[in-house]
């Protein structure tokens, strides 16, 4: 749990907090320096890549997270993710260091960019997991790491922080094999005045999809509980989504079925199950016969 210090009211406090402790104690000694990092390959292609970098001189890797500038300023993303550097669980992802300014080279061009330096997590995120793994998730499995995705989850929201994009590709696997929540640039803390994005789509909650405008969210907390529902739905169903939002599957609207008539919500990902194993062993009875 946060400690007295880290109960964060405010968005004004939480700066505070960072400005006096986060930035001090994450001053590079000489191994997470700028200077001693070697990058090694792109990890993510996402709109802010992560590089996987190695220092020179503890030897250790790490994940540099770099947010190309917007006009003259850093990112708005990277100044939301930074406030974030202070939290610390086993099932958050460490920051290690932060630079608001740094001219290097991004995307083949000298440019000014701002990076996160955070631990490495050696064994990717959960979406390569649950893609190349999904008949391997037995319960007990699925039971561990949903556990210490409630665990992570729990900590923040007792931070007053709502992560609001949970989902597989931000959940990473550290060194140790245990779940981290990573990818903090659209969370929340309790006293912001805005929310920067509606989420990713089929994990974000209700209020996302089925409202128009603005995001409006007093207590953002549940979201990230709903979110958390659907990355259990995965796992077990080995990669099935639970529902597709504004859409249809053969006709039916699997929210309305979820809210309102639950049985039947099952009965047809029942069907969906079946109809997904009858093709898996289809392709894997041509893949034999070649």
């Amino acid at each position: 749990m946060c400690t007295t210090q880290e109960i964060l009211r405010t968005t004004e406090k939480f700066d505070d907090i960072l400005a006096r402790k986060s930035i001090k104690a994450c001053e590079p000694v000489g191994p997470a320096a700028y200077q001693n990092l070697s990058v090694i390959k792109k990890l993510s292609k996402a709109k802010f890549p992560v590089y996987l970098t190695a220092s020179k001189v503890d030897k250790q890797n790490y994940a540099m997270k770099i947010f190309a500038y917007k006009g003259e300023e850093p990112h708005p993303y990277y100044r939301n993710e930074t406030r974030f550097s202070i939290l610390k669980h086993p099932n958050v992802i460490n920051t290690v260091y932060t630079e608001d300014s740094k001219d290097t080279l991004y995307k083949g061009e000298l440019k000014k960019v701002s990076y996160i330096l955070m631990e490495f997590a050696p064994h990717g995120d959960f979406f390569d997991l649950i893609t190349k793994y999904r008949d391997s998730f037995d319960d007990k499995l699925v039971r561990t790491y949903f556990r210490q995705l409630i665990d992570g989850i729990e900590y923040l929201h007792a931070c007053k922080v709502a992560h609001l994009d949970l989902k597989p590709e931000n959940l990473l696997i550290g060194a140790d094999f245990n779940l981290k929540i990573a990818d903090f640039d659209l969370s929340h803390v309790i006293g912001d005045k805005k929310i920067f994005s509606r989420g990713t789509r089929y994990y974000r909650g209700p209020e996302f999809f089925r409202e128009s405008g603005e995001p409006d969210l007093k207590v953002p907390f549940a979201s990230d509980v709903y979110s958390a529902g659907i990355i259990l739905f995965i796992l077990k169903s080995g990669g099935v989504y639970a529902h597709s939002e504004n859409t249809t599957l053969e006709g039916v609207d699997l929210v309305e079925l979820m809210y309102s008539k639950n049985d039947d919500f099952w009965k047809k990902h029942c069907e969906i199950k079946k109809d997904l194993c009858l093709t898996m062993i289809k392709v894997s009875r041509s893949c034999l016969m070649v």
